[in-house]
């Protein structure tokens, strides 16, 4: 099938040569790229197939690289206008890289870029063969990005529409995430317990299903649920499941929020310096991957733990660092008016702590 894109549900394998091209692609430099693009076979809709593949699976290990590989990818096959296979290769491609540089732009934070892009993947996705399922995982990104923003009552809305659609195109793993996404917005609602119900369920579908990302991913949430309940055992317990799986398929996000998941048991029963380190943990996790978002939001939970124990010094220097960082990636547009007297007070040298506790709140998020 070499040279050729078959419509395609749920998604496409790649070849072993496909792969090799892949991997030659990815250690070239990106500016000696288009010079080279005949000799790396990157018009080649196995290679481009592979190297989209590839993508995919970095995204949770290094959100930053892939979103650069993926905008590359988009300008080389949007302008000059390439033509890419025999039917609908280049639509679907150009679908496909939106879509991964989109979905490392939400990983990022980055919430505008990430809107141009799903617009962008919209656009390219309209023109295949495979339409439905191809914009049913755009969906679902929108979603997770939607429910990132806070829009907890439309996401629950719009879920079970889409989870009907992932089960009609027989993408189970897709349909199952949806439920992930319920599980999420339980969170949002202030509900440990339903997350854990939700989770629970999901953990045991993922293993029947053999998706190990999922099953870990739900696993850290688990974490975070029972951290909040102070339910330490069962904590642990899901640390010790989910660890293994993500080093496995190097998945670096989950893994530090894995850090953020224990620091907030800590801080549940009390343990405020062994809480603080773990989320030092975590932050030099997401530092290592440019989630500069989720280390920002840190930085106000570890000031909040810091005036705990009368350090406000270095409560006043932790929420100075987040801000900037904040209001560069507009982090807090539901929270502004908590941002302000956060600022104010960082002003006056003398932290409102009911504001600061507002602020963090907004930033407890979970892995999509």
């Amino acid at each position: 099938m070499t040279g050729r894109v078959l419509p395609f549900r749920g998604r496409p394998l790649s070849s072993e040569a496909g792969l090799r091209a892949a991997e030659r692609v990815l250690s070239t430099p990106l500016d000696e790229r288009t010079a080279k693009a005949k000799a790396l076979h990157l018009e080649d809709p196995e290679t481009l197939l592979a190297l989209c593949g590839v993508l995919r699976e970095r995204i949770s290990a290094s959100p930053a690289s892939v979103k650069e590989e993926a905008q590359f990818l988009y300008r080389f096959i949007e302008s000059p206008r390439r033509e890419i296979g025999l039917f609908d290769e280049r639509d679907y491609f150009l679908g496909e890289t939106a879509l991964l540089a989109g979905t490392a732009c939400r990983c990022l934070s980055q919430r505008e870029d990430a809107w141009i892009w799903f617009d962008r993947a919209e656009a390219g996705f309209r023109h295949t063969m495979n339409a439905p399922a191809e914009l049913s995982r755009l969906s679902y990104q929108k979603l997770a990005e939607r429910l990132e923003e806070r829009q907890v009552d439309l996401v629950l809305e719009l879920l079970p529409s889409l989870f009907e659609s992932f089960q009609k195109l027989g993408m189970p793993e897709d349909a199952l995430k949806c439920r992930f996404l319920e599980g999420l917005a339980h969170f949002e609602k202030d509900d440990p317990l339903g997350a854990i119900r939700v989770f629970n369920a999901v953990c045991q579908q993922a293993d029947e299903l053999g998706s190990q990302t999922l099953l870990a991913d739900s696993y850290v949430n688990l974490i975070h649920a029972h951290g909040l309940l102070g339910e330490a055992e069962a904590a642990i317990e899901a640390s010790r499941r989910a660890i293994p799986i993500l080093r496995a398929v190097d998945n670096r996000i989950s893994l530090a929020k894995v850090h953020w998941g224990l620091a907030t048991l800590l801080r549940e029963e009390g343990q405020l310096r062994e809480a603080i380190d773990s989320y030092r943990k975590a932050q030099e996790d997401f530092e290592a991957i440019g989630m500069r978002a989720d280390i920002a939001a840190l930085n106000l939970v570890v000031a909040d733990l810091l005036l705990e124990e009368g350090r406000s010094v270095e409560a006043l220097r932790e929420i100075s660092e987040a801000l900037p960082v904040i209001a560069e990636l507009k982090m807090a547009p539901e929270g502004m008016a908590a941002l302000s007297l956060v600022r104010e007070s960082v002003r006056r040298q003398e932290v409102n702590r009911q504001a600061l506790r507002e602020l963090h709140g907004y930033f407890q998020e979970l892995q999509n």
